[in-house]
């Protein structure tokens, strides 16, 4: 039963990302997904309120989905490692792989949520959750390295976080909407230059010297 439910939930959220490549949200109704999803009006709202509802829960799925990788990804990284270059490329190279993966397998469909077509909702969640996972990320440095006051000041962490956060997502963007041009390792090298030369991480940089 459940996965005859999930069976069907699928076949709603593929109905909208189609629709959503055509027009956007804004000019959706709830007739069009249905008929796209080739399912009936009493099987739409026995899982849905509405369009709307549809949509949160599909962004949500994905967002869950997304945070775990990022998450699983982040908690292999060496933190006191941070300052060296070749070894963030190397940690984007082999310790980024399920998010890497999160994008090769879902980048059609979540260049669509981004997309004018969309919502900001989604993006502006995307860019929160992964700000959340760097602020970690960062506090997890702090513990081994005292001298580095930026963890201390909330402000300063906030900020710089919200700034890696907001360049490493839209990179992914960036690079998954140019793939013919790009091929997956020019796209994880592009995330480790954002790593290498964000805000962040110059600062970080700076404070280390200083002290």
């Amino acid at each position: 039963m459940q996965e005859r439910i999930l069976v069907t939930k699928d076949k709603i959220y593929l109905g909208l990302i189609e629709e959503l490549k055509l027009k956007p949200l804004t000019s959706l109704t709830d007739r069009d997904v249905i008929k796209t999803a080739h399912v009936s009006s009493g099987t739409f709202y026995k899982y849905f309120r509405n369009l709307t509802d549809a949509l949160r829960c599909l962004e949500n799925n994905f967002l869950e989905s997304y945070t775990s990788c990022l998450k699983a990804d982040l908690s292999l990284w060496h933190v006191e490692e941070l300052f060296n270059s070749d070894k963030v490329k190397c940690m984007v190279e082999s310790d980024l792989n399920q998010t890497f993966e999160f994008w090769n397998h879902h980048s059609e469909d979540l260049l669509i949520l981004v997309s004018q077509n969309g919502e900001k909702y989604f993006y502006d969640k995307l860019i929160s959750q992964t700000k959340s996972e760097i602020k970690q990320l960062l506090g997890r440095y702090s513990k081994i390295d005292q001298n580095i006051n930026i963890t201390s000041n909330k402000l300063k962490m906030d900020q710089f976080s919200e700034q890696l956060a907001v360049s490493e997502v839209t990179t992914l963007i960036w690079s998954y909407k140019h793939l013919e041009y790009l091929s997956r390792n020019d796209i994880r090298k592009s995330v480790a230059e954002i790593l290498i030369n964000s805000p962040c991480n110059l600062i970080l940089n700076n404070e280390k010297v200083a002290n």
